[in-house]
């Protein structure tokens, strides 16, 4: 049979982080590296940055994001040609300065737009979003401070050859950039996190043409307990509206979701599952984020809560169930689309049956074989056993060691998946054909 695909949060987490806007993690390029010779276009570009940043400038890569090339190619007026975005510091400035240099096409040559100058040490990131409806994108860019969460985010609008700097509301920890109020322009979000200097924040930056500035419309409280963002994603409401979501990390590693709107009624944000004095119903242990699990082009939240057991027994053995939710902006509530039980160790999931109520089975990892096993729980107690399914490593598999029980339900380049123990006279007992239908590989989904 053909696997279904499922997100792997263990592999989304890389991905998801960069989709868009900036996160501020640093996966270690060394921004002394110097681009490799080119030719063309990308050798006149080089020789027009080494002509205006003089001797003994070193290129500065942006640390995070989407966008972290030493030379940044970007469409800007979708004239059909690119503009170009580098930044450099030189060795002579006495003081911490970046300098933001773009560039353009013309008459078969590039040439300089303008060289911006920023205070500050190292680029964050950069980043391209339509934030004043014009048509063209704008570029905004991150900045690093003395504080590793603080960064200072500047914005540049470019067109006709002319670059100019907008004024913004600039400190943050992560942005992301999207049509937070349906009106058909990007916002920019704002996410602070908790220091001695900035409260926990989110925070909606719009346009103002007459101030030609990008000003805070609307603010909302976040968790101050969240150390650092985890995966940030947008997603569309049930009236197409996007909402961003969310996940933090505390210090314990607990993972939590908040989900951030702009109520256009209220004409204020939202922050629905965040309450200073209850625990997020989506706080969990477990490392799973949010991820379209169903090729919805909706992301689901998740609700992660260990399997029944009894008092004196090993928790390290107990299963934990991710009940998968969308989030309802109308009554600001989790809506519940389906359960599943995951083995992150061999790479796959169990969908639980919908026929199967809370309360009435339990799960258990079987670690020395590798294998997941399922039971009835009935009155406080570990009941009948319903099936196991179990992980071989291939080459056990095809050699039929300790496998002649089990069917198998697919077999990858490294390892086969099988269920075995299949009980026909339980309440909760399943088919054959459901156990394999049921049955997902944690692959990287089409995202």
């Amino acid at each position: 049979m053909k696997a279904k695909s499922v997100i792997s949060t263990l592999m989304l987490c890389a991905l998801a982080l960069s989709a868009s806007g900036c996160d501020g993690a640093d996966l270690g390029t060394d921004n002394l590296i110097r681009p490799p010779k080119t030719v063309g276009d990308e050798a006149e570009i080089e020789q027009l940055i080494a002509d205006t940043a003089g001797s003994g400038y070193t290129l500065k890569y942006p640390k995070s994001g989407n966008y972290r090339s030493a030379i940044v190619m970007k469409d800007l007026d979708f004239d059909g040609t690119d503009e170009a975005i580098a930044f450099y510091r030189t060795a002579s400035e006495n003081k911490a300065e970046v300098h933001m240099l773009v560039m353009y096409c013309a008459n078969g040559g590039w040439k300089l737009s303008e060289n911006c100058t920023i205070d500050a040490t190292d680029v964050d990131c950069v980043d391209f979003a339509d934030v004043t409806g014009n048509g063209t994108l704008e570029i905004l860019s991150g900045y690093t401070t003395y504080n590793s969460s603080v960064n200072n985010l500047a914005c540049h609008s470019y067109s006709g050859g002319k670059t100019t700097r907008l004024t913004v509301e600039s400190s943050y920890s992560s942005f992301y950039c999207a049509d937070f109020d349906g009106n058909g322009i990007n916002e920019v979000m704002l996410l602070s996190l908790y220091n001695t200097e900035n409260d926990a924040t989110a925070n909606m930056l719009v346009y103002s043409e007459e101030r030609n500035c990008l000003y805070s419309k609307s603010t909302v409280k976040m968790d101050p307990n969240i150390t650092r963002f985890k995966n940030l994603s947008v997603t569309a409401t049930e009236n197409s509206q996007n909402a961003l979501i969310v996940d933090g990390c505390f210090a314990n590693d607990d993972t939590v979701t908040q989900i951030i709107y702009f109520n256009n009624e209220l004409s204020v944000l939202r922050n629905p599952l965040f309450k200073e004095k209850d625990k997020n119903i989506t706080q969990r242990s477990a490392d799973v984020l949010c991820a379209d699990i169903n090729n919805d082009s909706v992301i689901e939240i998740p609700v992660v809560n260990q399997l029944p057991s009894a008092s004196d027994e090993d928790k390290s053995n107990v299963a934990y169930k991710t009940s998968w939710n969308t989030f309802y902006q109308q009554s600001e509530i989790l809506n519940h689309i389906s359960d599943q039980i995951i083995d992150y160790d061999n790479g796959y999931s169990f969908t639980v049956p919908e026929g199967w109520i809370d309360g009435t089975y339990t799960v258990r990892f079987d670690k020395e074989k590798q294998a997941m096993c399922f039971f009835e729980w009935y009155d406080g107690t570990l009941g009948e056993k319903l099936f196991e399914i179990r992980a071989f490593k291939l080459e056990q598999w095809d050699i039929g060691e300790d496998s002649d029980a089990y069917t198998l339900i697919y077999k990858s380049d490294s390892t086969a998946y099988a269920f075995a123990d299949v009980n026909e006279d339980n309440n909760l007992s399943v088919s054959e054909d459901d156990i394999k239908t049921a049955f997902s590989l944690l692959t990287v989904n089409n995202i």
